[in-house]
């Protein structure tokens, strides 16, 4: 197989034009698609076409079937009102409740942008409670955050599951450390903050409470994927269709949704991760990477997904990159360990579309809010690596 560069050399050079595209706004399926091509040209020559062929596989199929059933299905839950009723019902628990739960809550629905539908949906409670805007900002970011290593919706989960070829359900369960430290973190600083504001709000009428019934469809999928081990892309077309019967939403709400759902970005870049994958392992650059790194792996599998994150700005961009050519030093402790460091990236870069959105919503300052993310994100870090070194 005649190539024009050494397999690692010709990943670095791909690896940094592609973080250096999505720096420079270029579209992150496109820029993915660039690496991509060119990795497959420097490292495989003509053997290229062959390759792409094969990536076009089952899984792949399965991979882009679940993103957008996933997208369709948080769309309807949003058309029909769904959210904001199952929202109601946090706040007859209490106004600290909602606070924090109503972005955890929207953040079960991944959709671009999500943190800015939470911080319209909160700010009336958010401004009642008397908080500051950089707290706004902080609480409605964090906790719409807590699920995108661990929620079976989430473009990294199914990913994940995808290229590595493990269960979701198995993601699921491996990362739910990170989700409990980033929870246990964010209410730590969350509600010393809170306890500051002398503002005291009521609790809302007690008939809301039954709206809670709304977060069924959740349980569903949590139930067909972790308690049946059903295939991810068959446990939501499954919660999709018990969910259309249950609410009837209108044919405008479904073409609509359905158009959200096919999300050109979204799927370039799920076929040209299954791509570069295959690139990798023809390429054989994953042996040179076990041989350099396997001194220091713990480190490497940690820092890498949190560097390609924070360069991106885009949360699941590490799992096309960095997860392919790490795959061989995974163990259960060490794939933790990635996660974790992707999850940190993403909460930490200052191009995360999310926590720009919120701040401008809010009307605060970047740095300001750095003041709570930056110790709440050190909190998680040192309760994931207790975790992982005393187990």
């Amino acid at each position: 197989m005649m190539t024009i560069l050494n397999a690692p050399v010709a990943l670095i050079i791909c690896m940094v034009l592609v973080i250096f595209l999505v720096f420079k706004k270029v579209n992150v399926g496109v820029s993915l698609g660039v690496g991509a091509i060119l990795y497959g040209i420097l490292s495989l020559g003509i053997g290229m076409p062959f390759t792409i062929v094969e990536a076009f596989n089952l899984q792949m199929a399965q991979t882009v079937i679940a993103l957008t059933l996933s997208m369709l299905l948080a769309d309807i839950y949003n058309s029909v009102g769904a959210s904001t009723k199952l929202i109601e019902s946090f706040e007859v628990i209490g106004p600290r409740f909602a606070a924090f739960s109503t972005p955890a809550v929207i953040g079960l629905l991944p959709m671009p942008g999500g943190a800015y539908v939470s911080a319209v949906v909160v700010d009336p409670l958010y401004e009642s409670m008397g908080l500051s805007r950089d707290l706004k900002t902080f609480i409605n970011y964090w906790f719409r955050h807590l699920w995108i290593t661990t929620w079976p919706l989430y473009q990294g989960v199914i990913l994940a599951s995808g290229l590595l070829g493990l269960p979701t359900s198995y993601i699921m369960m491996l990362n739910m450390p990170i989700t409990l430290a980033a929870l246990i973190s964010g209410l730590l600083i969350g509600i010393k903050e809170i306890n500051k504001s002398k503002t005291m709000v009521g609790k809302a009428s007690e008939k809301n409470f039954k709206k809670i019934i709304h977060v069924w469809p959740f349980l569903l999928i949590a139930i067909l994927t972790i308690g049946l081990n059903l295939n991810i892309a068959l446990s939501i077309a499954i919660t999709v269709i018990f969910f259309i019967l249950a609410y009837r939403p209108s044919r405008d709400r479904l073409v609509h949704a359905l158009k959200y759902s096919i999300n050109p970005t979204l799927i370039g870049v799920i076929v040209f991760s299954f791509i570069f994958s295959e690139f990798i392992k023809e390429s054989n650059v994953a042996n040179y990477l076990t041989e350099l790194l396997k001194g220091y792996a713990e480190l490497a599998v940690f820092l890498i997904p949190l560097v390609i994150v924070m360069g991106t700005g885009v949360e699941f961009t590490y799992i096309s990159l960095a997860f392919p050519p790490l795959a061989p030093l995974f163990n259960p402790e060490r794939l933790l360990l990635a996660f974790a460091g992707g999850f940190m990236g993403a909460m930490l870069t200052p191009a995360h579309a999310c926590l720009v959105m919120s701040a401008e919503y809010y009307k605060t300052e970047l740095p300001k809010t750095y003041r709570f993310i930056l110790p709440t994100t050190i909190l998680t870090t040192a309760l994931v690596l207790v975790y992982v070194f005393l187990t």
